[in-house]
């Protein structure tokens, strides 16, 4: 890719066509990026009596993103099936029993999201001055790791695939057990080495987890009914981390200077909350003097955290614990679709269980130092007059700790999606086979105990290790839409 711009035009005429037409020239920048990927495939199937299926597959890969030492990775797998219901033994139950498939398998994939170059080293611009003119130069940018190879997770399925009463019931469920190993993992390096990080393969994780899926025809004939409703719980944990016990993770954001929010711990759910405990509000100087320090100033009016050590002093080493779990307990969804006459209603219910959120508006909101935005609440915070314990009074000190009275429940239940359409019967057009009408309400309702405007956020993406934060995240817009379509043959 190459760019460069200039400005201060004498006129507009050519556009971007003629960027020597400026007068005003900023610094041209070009990157480019190549990388390959190599497979080799093999699959073999095999079905006996149309009840026993078998199949083994196993795959070669081979990428230049990893190490020196190891460019390829291998990743089997295999799988077996049984068609329960087609055996002679089912026969009596049949009218009841439409179908009944028991499959497990057991296999391994690879991960290669990595960039392009995190194997070898680079090299970086930069510009300096000396003598009194400015100098371009080169640096190195990153240490090298030339034994970066593959993430490998091995997963171990068994499921259950159930059709009852001519299979207006389906009924699909599944375990799941699956451990990643050599995680790939951007670590912290001594200052002495000039960088602060470089990726590694680390430590090892665990999930596991059930998934229901049913699906039913309640109703059949001209009004007909039918109904999806799956559910999902999924439990992980980190397993070794190098020999470590824990990881300090993502700092909270910059400009709320909050420290590490995170850890990676042995033995506990990936990427949990760390921090303090909110203990309320100081009232008086008798209970300053009961904390000879703290991480936050102490002082009448101001927030108080517990001493969990007893030490009577907070500090980050010995009084911050987990405060939650941005992972929910459970998940899933429910569809209901009615039809009648060529008119068809459908309803999608969403919902999360037991994920909690880094609610950092609130942080923010409730930090009463003037110069910005408040929650409406903070007309209650603590005075002498009105000693609150929930919120502190008006201060310069910007003391931000991250604690349990940010972290919300992040449980939710939306009206996700709500559609009507009408499909017009048979046309007598040449060239028109159908018309159907449509209208579709998207993120209509949603109910929810959390403060933030979107309980379904992540202000720093879709990353596992960091999800379930909220700094100003963009809620998602409540969408309608109108809508014909026409098959034309």
């Amino acid at each position: 890719m190459y760019m460069g711009s200039s400005s201060n035009f004498v006129n507009d005429v050519m556009l971007y066509n003629n960027l020597g037409a400026g007068s005003v020239y900023n610094k041209p920048e070009s990157n480019a990026t190549q990388w390959s990927l190599m497979s080799y495939l093999a699959r073999i199937n095999y079905t006996l009596k149309h009840k026993y299926l078998f199949s083994v597959n196993a795959r070669v890969d081979g990428s230049s993103r990893f190490g020196t030492n190891n460019k390829y990775g291998f990743f089997p797998s295999a799988s077996a099936g049984w068609r329960i219901s087609e055996e002679a033994f089912m026969e009596p139950v049949k009218e009841v029993i439409s179908n009944l498939k028991l499959r497990a398998s057991y296999g391994f994939t690879g991960n290669t999201e990595i960039g392009v170059y995190e194997s070898l080293a680079t090299l970086g611009t930069s510009n300096w001055i000396l003598g009194n003119q400015l100098v371009s130069g080169f640096f190195p940018n990153k240490i090298p790791n030339p034994d970066l190879k593959w993430e490998r997770t091995g997963q171990f399925d068994i499921g259950l695939d159930l059709g009852l009463f001519n299979n207006r019931l389906r009924i699909t469920t599944d375990y799941y057990k699956k451990k990643t190993t050599d995680l790939l993992y951007s670590v912290a390096v001594p200052a002495t080495s000039g960088y602060q990080t470089m990726l590694k393969n680390i430590g090892s994780i665990e999930n596991q987890g059930y998934e229901l899926s049913i699906e039913s025809d309640n109703l059949t004939g001209a009004f007909s009914w039918t109904t999806a409703f799956n559910i999902a719980f999924n439990r992980n944990k980190v397993l070794e981390l190098g020999g470590e016990e824990y990881k300090e993770m993502a700092e909270g954001d910059g400009h709320l200077k909050t420290g590490s929010v995170r850890r990676l711990i042995v033995g506990e759910p990936i990427g949990v909350f760390y921090g303090y405990r909110f203990d309320g509000i100081f009232q008086n100087e008798e209970e300053c003097k009961q904390q000879t320090s703290s991480a936050s100033p102490i002082g009448v009016g101001l927030r108080r955290y517990k001493d969990l050590n007893g030490d009577g002093k907070v500090d980050a080493a010995n009084d911050r614990e987990i405060l939650g779990d941005a992972n929910p307990k459970f998940f899933g969804g429910l569809t209901n679709t009615f039809a009648y006459k060529g008119f068809e209603l459908n309803v999608f219910l969403q919902y999360s269980y037991g994920n909690k959120i880094l609610n950092y508006n609130a942080m923010e909101l409730e930090n009463p130092t003037g110069g910005q935005n408040a929650y409406a609440d903070m007309v209650n915070r603590w005075t002498p007059e009105n000693p609150s314990n929930i919120y502190p009074k008006a201060t310069t000190n910007r003391a931000l700790l991250v604690s349990d009275r940010f972290i919300e429940d992040g449980s939710y239940l939306k009206l996700k999606t709500l559609s009507l359409s009408y499909s017009f019967p048979k046309i007598n057009l040449k060239h028109i086979q159908g018309l159907r009408l449509y209208v579709t309400g998207q993120n209509l309702l949603t109910w929810t105990k959390y403060r933030g405007y979107d309980p379904e956020v992540s202000y720093r993406g879709a990353s596992t290790l960091e999800a379930g934060e909220d700094f100003g995240g963009y809620p998602q817009s409540r969408t309608f839409m109108f809508g014909i379509k026409l098959d034309i043959k």
